[in-house]
């Protein structure tokens, strides 16, 4: 996917944060039943409650979660990934300023220079790719 601006990677990390949503949770392994699986009449299944499917993400929603994950947050501080990373799941900048201990503008700062941390690195390998296409 072709980054042309700052909102496009400010979407990209709404993306991945949404898709992280939609993961399932890392539990750790259960021990199996051996009691045998119920085998329900047709008469039960239709009074039983249906619960609604939960949406799954799709594999290029996965691959931009991945490419943010692995790719974009090691290139910022600890710090900066934290605030990166709530900003895209929407937390308001009040609750932002109260955890970080900052006002609103420099906490404003803080994000707009993670921002476009991301967006040099995205500027820097899209000029490798041009050169080394061309020679």
């Amino acid at each position: 996917m072709k980054v042309k601006s700052i909102d496009d990677i400010k979407n990209i990390l709404e993306t991945a944060a949404y898709v992280e949503r939609l993961l399932p949770p890392v539990r750790s392994p259960k021990y199996r039943s051996v009691m045998p699986e119920i085998i329900y009449t047709p008469q039960e299944i239709i009074f039983m409650d249906r619960c609604p499917v939960k949406p799954r993400p799709t594999q290029e929603q996965i691959s931009l979660w991945e490419m943010v994950i692995l790719k974009w947050m090691p290139l910022l501080e600890i710090y900066e990934r934290r605030l990166v990373w709530k900003r895209a799941n929407r937390i308001p900048w009040k609750i932002l300023c109260s955890e970080f201990g900052l006002c609103r503008t420099r906490l404003m700062i803080k994000y707009d220079k993670a921002i476009v941390k991301i967006e040099f690195y995205l500027k820097g390998k899209e000029k490798n790719e041009k050169t080394y296409t061309h020679q």
